[in-house]
């Protein structure tokens, strides 16, 4: 029996499962080709280019009430703890980014999986989501620790967070399409006897 009747109130689980497995995959997609743009941006930094200070500089330049001088220091922020937990940061990027590749392929194979009722391709998904919400639980607990949450890094914890949950409901309309094609099998079974 599946956990859920149907995905999102108005969807049946099939067509429901299809609408997540394109949205993920069009999402890892986007993800993986930012991510990548980023860790080259990451490589600069490294490379003891002064891009923050630069881009800081042009950024202050452009403010010219000083109502706004305190939003002005934000990226400057942003960019410092960037610099100084560099490592980190590159560890994290890098992790995240064969994450969204991972995700290219098992979002393809979710979508090829319920187009085909085949049951044994929604396994893959289910275990990377599962991968997916630990391992996000688990750069947020340690973005928390590194940084020591300034205020600049809250709406990154919690927008992580969020999508931790998004992602867990995602999860339980495909396990209760993957339950749904096991009774849809087993009574297929029982018919042929």
């Amino acid at each position: 029996m599946p956990l859920l009747s149907n995905c999102c109130f108005f969807f049946d689980l099939k067509v429901g499962t299809k609408i997540i497995g394109v949205i993920k995959l069009i999402g890892a997609i986007m993800t993986s080709l930012t991510l990548a743009v980023m860790l080259v941006f990451l490589l600069f930094v490294d490379s003891s280019v002064d891009l923050a200070s630069s881009i800081h500089e042009v950024h202050r330049n452009s403010l010219k009430d000083d109502d706004y001088a305190d939003v002005g220091d934000q990226p400057k922020q942003i960019f410092d703890l960037v610099k100084e937990h560099l490592s980190y940061v590159k560890i994290a990027f890098c992790i995240v980014l064969t994450l969204g590749l991972l995700s290219v392929i098992t979002s393809s194979m979710l979508i090829h999986g319920v187009r085909r009722d085949r049951r044994g391709l929604l396994l893959p998904f289910i275990t990377q989501e599962v991968l997916n919400i630990v391992i996000f639980i688990a750069l947020d607990i340690s973005v928390a620790v590194i940084f020591g949450v300034p205020d600049v890094l809250i709406g990154l914890v919690l927008g992580v967070a969020g999508g931790c949950i998004i992602e867990l409901y995602f999860l339980l309309v495909v396990i209760s399409q993957y339950q749904a094609l096991g009774v849809l099998r087993m009574h297929e079974e029982i018919s042929m006897k």
